[in-house]
């Protein structure tokens, strides 16, 4: 399967997002590709702290830019999941890997900013699935308060902003705002591999959502 994690914002959560996924899919036995295709190069740096500790389970990292058509193809062939780390905006690398991905996970915080980014994304699908009709775009809430007191309105206001735009299906899933994401990232590791049970069950519950048991 190829994912690409991507969505026209920068600063939702992608490039965490991307690496958390590709090796909660290494830990379950999967062959598994991440692919950095964003110019700021965080999953790459993400990968050489991995890479430096020795960390298993290993997984490939390949950048790419500009046209990643027939590159993601040729790795999709190669690998049981190709992950996609794409730059927070209308970039080139989003559109041409959306050609022939299976699914876009679009990380979205629950701001005016990052929602209204929604209108620009579905005309993108809306084009893209001229040429790949078969194309799931997914909506994460990501970085989402923790705060009892307003989770409840805050998840009630993401699903009303995504009711209008009917191309773009919400996660059950949703990604908290948690120190240990961010402490993480560093020591080229996954929440599943920390000590934060909750992180780690947020992103094993958005693998099983988005790739089954």
């Amino acid at each position: 399967m190829i994912v690409i994690v991507g969505c026209n914002k920068g600063g939702a959560g992608k490039t965490t997002t991307a690496v958390n996924l590709a090796v909660a899919l290494a830990l379950r036995g999967s062959d598994v590709c991440l692919v950095d295709a964003d110019p700021q190069r965080s999953a790459t740096r993400w990968y050489a702290e991995r890479e430096a500790a020795e960390l298993k389970p290993t997984i490939t990292l390949v950048e790419k830019r500009d046209n990643i058509t027939q590159t993601l193809k040729t790795l999709g062939e190669k690998f049981d999941h190709v992950i996609v780390d794409v730059a927070g905006r209308n970039s080139r690398e989003l559109i041409t890997g959306a050609v022939i991905a299976d699914v876009i996970i679009a990380p979205h915080q629950c701001s005016q900013l990052d929602l209204d980014t929604l209108g620009e994304l579905q005309e993108q699908v809306t084009r893209i699935r001229d040429l790949n009709p078969e194309l799931k775009v997914l909506a994460y809430h990501s970085m989402a308060s923790t705060n009892p007191s307003v989770r409840e309105t805050e998840r009630r206001e993401f699903l009303a902003f995504l009711d209008e735009f009917p191309e773009i299906q919400p996660l059950i899933s949703i990604g908290f705002y948690r120190k240990a994401y961010k402490d993480s990232i560093p020591c080229g590791k996954s929440v599943i591999e920390g000590d934060n049970a909750q992180a780690s069950s947020e992103i094993q519950t958005l693998m099983k959502e988005v790739f089954g048991a």
